[in-house]
């Protein structure tokens, strides 16, 4: 039976609903079970339309000033993490897309194999110079732990997207009086926003979902993220499950405007360098 082209049409809208519905169920399932009374999430069968609304899970972080800081804790480790991961990234990108440096395929390789490493090997070595240098419990030993494991990735993905772009440009620019530096700020950067956006939201992705960092390095609310906030809804006779998925729907929402806003943005740059 030769099928028309309108049902072919039909069949493929109908399975790409299917797929977006079982992508995106987790999320309203965590959505609705926030909004659930405790014997609400327990109920059989269960709903995913709540039969009774409550909203005792989101009080709990509204009229805790200590959540806001672990709020606050995340935004601020996580937008460090991506700032720096661009910053040094791209210049170390640079380095090693345009520089003849002797060993450079060995000290990008070697960039790679850092990648490879489990973060529990070097837990105990962050513990102790996070002690011997008075950091423990601070921004920024959570930042350089965050760092060290984003970087890696990061310089691989923009040396791909630099790659791709051709180096006559920074030759005309400096021809015009552009130092190599200039050329780089002025040319080549304002060409690398796809590909900014892309490994920003990963690198920010990376630093916001960390957690065994954050439960080492810290201690009380202080310094440590959301992640770390939200062990205390695990309890030993029990788990607060709404104020569990309140907190978790309240983290989703800042990464969901990203992916909404950002999400042309986010295609570009993760295609970027495949094709030259």
């Amino acid at each position: 039976m030769k099928w028309s082209h309108r049902t072919w049409s039909v069949l493929r809208t109908l399975v790409m609903v299917l797929i977006t519905v079982v992508l995106l169920f987790p999320v309203l399932w965590m959505i609705s079970t926030s909004l659930k009374p405790i014997m609400g999430i327990f109920s059989v069968p269960p709903h995913l339309i709540p039969r009774r609304f409550s909203l005792s899970g989101y009080q709990t972080i509204i009229d805790s000033q200590k959540w806001l800081h672990y709020f606050f804790n995340s935004y601020f480790i996580s937008t460090s993490v991506t700032v720096l991961c661009l910053i040094v990234g791209t210049l170390a990108a640079y380095g090693f897309s345009r520089m003849e440096i002797k060993g450079r395929e060995v000290l990008l390789y070697t960039t790679l194999v850092m990648q490879m490493f489990p973060g529990i090997v070097l837990i105990v070595p962050y513990f102790d110079l996070a002690k011997t240098l008075h950091l423990f419990n601070t921004y920024i030993v959570l930042i350089m732990a965050d760092t060290s494991f984003v970087l890696p990735f990061t310089i691989w993905m923009l040396k791909s997207y630099l790659d791709s772009v051709p180096s006559e440009l920074e030759s005309a620019a400096m021809i015009d009086g552009c130092n190599r530096l200039g050329a780089m700020i002025r040319v080549v950067i304002p060409l690398m926003t796809p590909s900014f956006v892309a490994v920003g939201t990963w690198a920010f992705l990376g630093a916001w979902n960390e957690y065994m960092f954050g439960v080492t390095l810290t201690t009380g609310w202080q310094a440590a993220p959301v992640t770390v906030g939200m062990g205390e809804f695990f309890g030993a006779f029990g788990i607060n499950w709404n104020s569990v998925m309140a907190v978790s729907t309240v983290s989703s929402i800042p990464l969901m405007i990203i992916f909404i806003f950002l999400q042309r943005h986010l295609v570009q740059g993760m295609t970027a360098g495949a094709i030259k």
